[in-house]
């Protein structure tokens, strides 16, 4: 009996240390559990997560960038002076460093020559100058060249050519030749007041140069529209396409270099004007005319320009209209805000960045023929018309008008309707334009996505980024070395790089997803798988501390 009891005593203790020890096992596989899916949700789970959610941006050049500030952008300008006296010469070379120590954009190298007298003696006329090839003037350069007699030619002291070269007296001062430079040649005042303009718009205006000027760009349409309200009564005949084939297209050829033009022609019929003139008795022909007031000129501008078709492409459009009043609303003259009557022959009026507006009107004697029948045959006056356009056009440019200098000619205009030096100095002001938009695009660009990390910044818009940056160091580089035509090349570069990063459209595909939206979709998903590991961490911390402490402590010798 004895025996068999302590058997049975002995049993439930056996049973009791199984269990356990299959207890131990299970605990060490729910740890080791625990511990992988730790490791598979922490180390790999979430850096696949943040990587696979990751915007895709290429790195930038962000310290190039900044660096675009201390790039200073002066307008070098190489002067030869050709005098009969060297030592005249390296007077004038003297007083211009120091006329122009005080400029912040021109930097005159002058260089001293002499004078090819025979050339000289066989100029009988300043046209005779003008073509004499006396050297090699690259643009971007001038000559200044001292003529004996040049009062034969001219009663002032200074005659400005149509070339690179101004011709000048034995009389003249070379404080009168750098008056000649800086407000003529080189339009000093309005290319610095543009500058300004551009890095301080708050606080600096531009002058009336640059709010007439349109815009950099790498084309433009031209629109030339003829406006006859009442073609029953008056029937034009005028062959507008060959007209600007002779007049336009001459002027620009010759600015091909520095944009595309695209000219287009159009008829509007039945268009009237949205303002009533006003009715003027005269002691005229007609006994009255019509009389529209400059400041009702903007209100016309408005209606028309919905029917003139000029937004058809992307490019900045120029308009250009001639509107014929008929008999019974002619004649139309245009009146000054001091009551004066516009004079010259011609009635028009310009609209900064916009276009311009010639008021055509027919012969009296066409109107008051009474044996004439409907419609009255009437021919435009193609050269008085194409005038003012190409005068307008030239102020939209950045052609400035000529401020009077006492003593100082200018040669008149040749049928290319553009100087020389007139175009260096476009140049001038693109290139300037050009660059300082570019380096204020990339700085606003790159100080946009440095702001807003989750932003796709792809191949494309870094390759424009990269271009658009080296395109200005190269610039501002040319235009220290006096390569103005190169430079300019280099400024259109990067001014159509920097734009097509800036307006390219995958920079908005996640501009409005920013990280918290980002957190706020995806916590949701996570919490509930995180919220047991984190929890399981208690329980492998307690299960190695444990662990460690049944290890068996190394004995001291």
């Amino acid at each position: 009996m004895e025996t068999s009891k302590s058997d049975e005593v002995s049993h439930p203790e056996s049973d009791i240390k199984i269990t356990t020890e299959e207890d131990k096992k299970n605990e060490e596989y729910r740890v080791y559990a625990a511990i992988a899916f730790a490791f598979v949700l922490i180390v790999i789970g979430l850096p696949l997560w943040w990587k696979t959610t990751e915007v895709y941006r290429v790195p930038l050049p962000y310290s190039r960038i900044t660096a675009l500030d201390e790039y200073d952008l002066p307008l070098v300008v190489n002067v030869t002076i050709a005098t009969l006296d060297r030592a005249r010469g390296e007077k004038i070379v003297a007083d211009f460093k120091n006329y122009f120590k005080t400029s912040s954009l021109f930097q005159i190298h002058c260089y001293v020559t002499d004078i090819d007298k025979q050339r000289l003696a066989n100029a009988r006329s300043i046209q005779d100058l003008e073509l004499a090839s006396f050297s090699r003037i690259k643009p971007g350069q001038l000559m200044l060249l001292e003529v004996p007699g040049l009062k034969r030619f001219t009663p002032g002291d200074i005659l400005v050519g149509r070339r690179r070269i101004v011709y000048f007296s034995t009389e003249a001062t070379s404080l009168k030749l750098s008056e000649v430079l800086r407000h003529w040649l080189f339009q000093e005042n309005s290319i610095d007041s543009m500058v300004n303009a551009m890095l301080t718009p708050t606080k600096t205006d531009l002058d009336r140069v640059g709010r007439r000027r349109i815009p950099a760009s790498a084309a433009y349409d031209i629109m030339v529209t003829v406006v006859n309200p009442e073609p029953e009564k008056l029937n034009l005949e005028w062959d507008l396409i060959q007209t600007i084939e002779d007049f336009l297209q001459p002027f620009l050829k010759n600015l091909a270099p520095l944009a595309d033009y695209n000219v287009r022609s159009q008829w509007l019929y039945f268009v009237q004007l949205e303002v009533q003139p006003k009715l003027v008795p005269d002691g005229g022909i007609v006994g009255r005319h019509f009389a529209l007031a400059e400041d009702v000129l903007p209100h016309i501008i408005t209606p028309l320009e919905k029917k003139l078709a000029s937004h058809v492409s992307r490019n900045p459009c120029l308009n250009f209209v001639v509107y014929v009043p008929p008999c019974d609303k002619a004649p139309l003259h245009i009146y000054r805000r001091q009551g004066l009557r516009v004079r010259g022959g011609v009635d028009a009026f310009l609209s900064p960045r916009w276009g311009g507006i010639v008021i055509h009107n027919p012969p009296v004697t066409l109107c008051l023929n009474r044996t004439v029948p409907d419609p009255k045959p009437m021919e435009v006056d193609s050269i008085a018309v194409m005038g003012v356009f190409l005068a307008q056009l030239r102020q939209l440019l950045g052609i400035s008008e000529m401020e009077d200098i006492p003593k100082v000619e200018v040669l008149p205009l040749s049928s290319s309707g553009i100087r020389q030096w007139e175009l260096d100095s476009l140049y001038r002001v693109r290139t300037l334009e050009q660059l300082t938009s570019a380096k204020l695009t990339l700085q606003s660009l790159a100080q946009l996505l440095g702001e807003i990390s989750n932003i796709v910044i792809n191949d494309d818009v870094g390759d424009s980024i990269y271009s658009a940056v080296a395109a200005v160091e190269r610039g501002a580089r040319l235009l220290q070395e006096g390569e103005l035509t190169k430079a300019f090349v280099e400024s259109r570069k990067a001014f159509l790089s920097a734009e097509a990063a800036f307006t390219d459209p995958s920079l908005l595909a996640l501009l409005y997803f920013p990280d918290d939206q980002k957190y706020a979709v995806y916590i949701p998903l996570f919490l509930p798988v995180m919220i047991p590991v984190l929890m399981s961490l208690k329980n492998i911390s307690l299960w190695l501390r444990k662990k460690l402490s049944r290890q068996p402590k190394q004995k001291a010798d």
